[in-house]
């Protein structure tokens, strides 16, 4: 690094004080991470910003192996010269994300050129790759989608549903089954306890609607509405804190990077349920130029981080992405499209064809005819 940055950085920059992480912690902020050493205390030079700090517990296996526990992240929101002071607790093997004492942050702010050679540099050269998986994350959006506790989990902690807490309640349940017991797989996924996350621990997403159409809508409206998501999406943009739907975007990074550098697996199926909805909806396409033209390039980048198998559902051999692309590049051909958004798209389309080798030619079967499930009630006639 140039050393009038570097020098810049050090005054400028803000930092990130971890004491007592045990040697062995797998450590790390944005997209990069390191195995903690015996010196280490933190790291510094931090762009001021939207941040993910992560870490994985470190352990002895049965044969004496190092092992790495499940990865725990939190966002923070960094500003110049700004000092957050963190304390590893032995007991819960985790950071302690509570505010420390005034005096202690005093403290660390006093001695911090003495910490300076304990401290490691923010990786620069992946400053770039954070900044476009990032490129809408607020403060306000972070506050509002990380869980209540701070902490993200890639194992979710999980308590059951009913507590069986006296003998006489787990006699009445029964033992757990076994799979010579159970005359089907969901008969044994009905006899398993039903567990629920603790409380305070789920990422806080936006529920989507599982009703695509307006409750009294006639046949041929649930139909239009199954096939063209916008009006699902807009009851999604209407539920946002503001009335800039470039919200719905903010929260399709912050699945992706929830997924990607937190490990959470559930993450990565609300971002394929909300990337679904904003490629299936045909009018929104048309009335949201902006919102879409920067979903390209969230997805551009998003993409680059991904190998391209990825997507291939192991049993049927059908790849996500291709089909919901697919559907996305045929309503952006539309007339009623802005044709700047038009030629972005194409370029996206393009490129993706000679990366990743995905056929979009290939008739999608969303052209197959659609079974739609009708409200109660409904009832349709044929009449001669």
């Amino acid at each position: 690094m140039d050393p009038e940055l570097a020098r810049s950085l050090f005054f400028e920059g803000a930092t990130v004080v971890a004491l007592d992480v045990p040697e062995g912690t797998e450590f790390g902020i944005d997209c990069g991470s390191w195995q903690v050493g015996p010196r280490f205390r933190g790291v510094k030079m931090i762009p001021p910003g939207v941040h993910l700090v992560h870490y994985s517990a470190a352990g002895r296996g049965p044969a004496g192996a190092r092992e790495t526990g499940p990865r725990t992240g939190f966002f923070v929101t960094l500003r110049p010269r700004a000092l957050r002071l963190l304390r590893w607790d032995a007991a819960r093997e985790e950071l302690d994300l509570s505010p420390p004492p005034e005096e202690q942050l005093a403290a660390a702010r006093a001695r911090l050129q003495e910490l300076d050679r304990f401290l490691g540099p923010y990786p620069y050269d992946l400053l770039k790759k954070w900044v476009s998986l990032s490129s809408c994350l607020s403060e306000e959006a972070v506050r509002r989608l990380q869980p209540e506790s701070g902490q993200i989990c890639a194992l979710a902690e999980v308590l059951p549903v009913l507590a069986l807490r006296h003998t006489k309640d787990r006699a009445e349940r029964g033992p757990p089954p076994c799979a010579a017991e159970c005359s089907s797989y969901r008969e044994g996924l009905a006899r398993l306890p039903q567990m629920e996350p603790r409380a305070g621990t789920e990422i806080r997403f936006t529920r989507l609607p599982k009703q695509t159409f307006p409750d009294g809508a006639s046949p041929a409206e649930i139909t239009k509405h199954s096939l063209d998501l916008s009006y699902a999406l807009e009851t999604v943009l209407r539920s946002q804190p503001s009335a800039d739907p470039q919200h719905v975007l903010a929260e399709l990074q912050f699945a992706f990077i929830c997924f990607l550098i937190g490990h959470v697996y559930d993450a990565f199926e609300h971002w394929k349920q909300l990337l679904n909805l904003l490629c299936r909806a045909e009018e929104a396409i048309g009335k949201y130029s902006a919102l879409y033209s920067r979903l390209i390039s969230i997805l551009y980048h998003q993409l680059a981080e991904i190998p391209a198998d990825f997507f291939v559902d192991i049993i049927s051999q059908d790849n996500f992405l291709t089909s919901t692309l697919q559907v996305f590049f045929s309503y952006i051909c539309s007339t009623t499209v802005d044709e700047t958004l038009r030629r972005k798209a194409e370029k996206f389309k393009a490129h993706l064809t000679k990366k990743f080798k995905w056929d979009f030619e290939t008739e999608p079967d969303d052209c197959a005819p659609v079974v739609v499930e009708l409200p109660e009630g409904v009832n349709l006639e044929m009449t001669g």
